[in-house]
Order: structure tokens, then C-alpha cells, then sequence
């Protein structure tokens, strides 16, 4: 089986748009990536307008990995995994496995501007890169279908999902057991 796409998305911040920042991010990548019926609206971040839904369960997950940043420096890394139900082949215990069929993972940048001239710069940085990664995830979401697959089911969401924050030296193929 080959291994599930990795899409790769750079976050520029301060700590104090961090949670903001994430925020819009994941839900971008969700709305690109929740194949349910939603009724969308935006959101805007800095000077940016940005695509979102309203899905409780959704916004429960995000809010608690974004709660344990509070007071803590940023993990370079954050990744979502979408996976795919699948039915386990001779297993006498679980009837179906989760299998993963893309991968997004957001590496972090933290800047700390000290004086008001570095924080004009760096939030002029921020918005870019914010810029930048939202077109990015419109693309690959756009071009990058042929991995995605068929929804079998008529739950509200047919793909289960994970959100991790991934401390200093762990990567997410190695929390997986791939690498």
C-alpha cells in the first residue's frame, strides 16, 4: 500500500496570533476536506477572509489542541490526517481499521518582534505567509482529488480525522509508525 500524500504548509506567527492563526488554517483545510453538508460562511484574520462551517464537534477538537498552546511555546509542527474506514481482512477482533489517505502538516515559525517597528514588519510577514498557505491549500485541495476515496457511508462525516500537535524531535511520520 502506498503511503498517503503528505501536503506541507508553512505558518509564520507571533505568539499572540498563534491561536488565531491555526485556527483559520485547520479550518481552511476542512472546509477543503469535509465532504458533509454544511452551510459555510468566513471568517477574517488579520486583513484576510477566510472560508469556514459551523460543525460543533469540528470546532470541540480544534479548540482543545489550540487551549493547550495557552501559556506554552508553539510545537513545530501540527498535523491533521484524514482516514478512511476500511473492513479489517481476518480479524478475529476489530471488523474495520482506519487507514490514512492524506496528511496535512503545518510547520511553525515563531518571531518575538521587540520593538513597534518589528511588530509592523512581522505582521506585514504574517499575512503573507497566511496568504501564501491559504492559496496553498485551495490548490492542492483543488488539484489533488485522485487519493480521496469514495464515500461509502451516509454518516455527517464519512472520513474520521486527527489533530495533533507534535512536540520538538517527533515527526508525524514517526508518530504514525511509518518512518
Amino acid at each position: 500500500m502506498d503511503p498517503p500524500p503528505v501536503f506541507t504548509l508553512a505558518l509564520l506567527s507571533d505568539s499572540s496570533h498563534l491561536p488565531d492563526l491555526l485556527r483559520g488554517i485547520l479550518h481552511t483545510i476542512f472546509f477543503h476536506r469535509f465532504f458533509s453538508s454544511f452551510r459555510p460562511f468566513t471568517r477574517d484574520l488579520l486583513d484576510i477572509t477566510l472560508p469556514s462551517f459551523n460543525d460543533p464537534a469540528l470546532d470541540t477538537v480544534i479548540e482543545s489542541r489550540l487551549r493547550t498552546l495557552e501559556g506554552d511555546t508553539a510545537p513545530p509542527q501540527v498535523a491533521v490526517c484524514f482516514y478512511e474506514k476500511k473492513a479489517r481482512k481476518a480479524s478475529w477482533f476489530a471488523k474495520e481499521e482506519k487507514v490514512c489517505w492524506e496528511q496535512w502538516v503545518i510547520n511553525i515559525t515563531l518571531v518575538a518582534p521587540r520593538t513597534e517597528a518589528e511588530r509592523a514588519h512581522a505582521r506585514r510577514q504574517i499575512e503573507d505567509q497566511l496568504q501564501a498557505t491559504i492559496l496553498k491549500i485551495i490548490a492542492v485541495a483543488s488539484a489533488e482529488k485522485n487519493h480521496v476515496p469514495p464515500i461509502t457511508t451516509n454518516d455527517a462525516n464519512p472520513f474520521p480525522y486527527t489533530i495533533a500537535l507534535l512536540p520538538k524531535g517527533e515527526t508525524w511520520g514517526t508518530r504514525m509508525g511509518i518512518f
